[in-house]
């Protein structure tokens, strides 16, 4: 890792990874925020925006994408979170606290370990819109699918982007291009390994077009803390217009109150 230096005495290397940057006032928690498959950091301000001030919403900019689009792509989980865990270690956080969505879960958990292994305490894992350190994507987004195929199961999953990328082939594809690296991010690294120290809060949309066989209480081996979950209105991508309800249920987790659980209402 370089040691180049930009304003205010980040490291480049170290800045480029977290949208935002890391040259501000940090408040007690850093809730570090991993995408979903082919999706980017930005995302993560709108959701999980009311969660801030409490707590500082810090998206993670993978390679390959927004600010960082003319970076290849990692292909390798095991590579991607090594140098992440890097990264995290150096930035100075106060205390971590990580969330992930989709793909962003496995990335989350196994950056958990990572970082646990190496002595940094994480204080909280939230996983949302995945299934379990067993689920396998492989029969929805074949790497080497055409692009029409992984295209529909996107529009399938209620992806908040999918109008533009039939309308604007050069969005469609830098999307499928990181989308395919992306599926070898998660098809060479799903959550295997000892339990995390830190407690897990699984949330999911309930009308997830995705999780057909899920056993979601299989996260709570993945962890020797507690593990809660929470089942929120909305598709896999429930996020967009649940982002108050998960910001609540991240500010009480990371307080250590009792987290109560949400009523779900069946759609009009």
């Amino acid at each position: 890792m370089r040691a180049d230096t930009a304003a205010g005495g980040v490291p480049e290397d170290l800045d480029r990874w977290f949208l935002g940057g890391l040259d501000r006032a940090w408040g007690d928690t850093q809730l570090l925020c991993l995408p979903h498959s082919g999706g980017n950091g930005s995302s993560y301000r709108a959701w999980l925006a009311p969660a801030e001030p409490e707590v500082d919403v810090v998206p993670v900019q993978l390679p390959g994408r927004e600010t960082r689009l003319t970076e290849p792509p990692f292909t390798d989980q095991p590579t991607l979170i090594a140098e992440l865990a890097d990264v995290v270690r150096l930035a100075g956080f106060h205390r971590i606290a990580l969330f992930g969505h989709s793909m962003g879960a496995v990335l989350a958990v196994n950056l958990c370990r990572v970082l646990e292994a190496a002595g940094i305490q994480v204080a909280h894992v939230f996983v949302s819109g995945h299934g379990g350190p067993s689920q396998r994507p492989e029969a929805r987004f074949p790497i080497d699918a055409p692009d029409e195929t992984i295209l529909d199961a996107l529009g399938a999953t209620g992806a908040p982007n999918y109008e533009a990328l039939l309308r604007y082939p050069d969005l469609r594809e830098m999307v499928l291009r990181v989308i395919r690296a992306d599926l070898g991010l998660v098809l060479t690294g799903l959550v295997a390994g000892p339990p995390v120290q830190a407690p897990i809060t699984v949330v999911n949309g309930k009308d997830d077009p995705t999780p057909a066989g899920w056993d979601l209480n299989e996260w709570a081996t993945v962890t020797r803390a507690t593990c809660t979950s929470h089942l929120l209105p909305g598709d896999h991508f429930y996020l967009v217009g649940q982002g108050e309800e998960v910001a609540r249920i991240i500010r009480t987790s990371l307080s250590g109150r009792p987290v109560p659980r949400t009523p779900t209402r069946d759609k009009d």
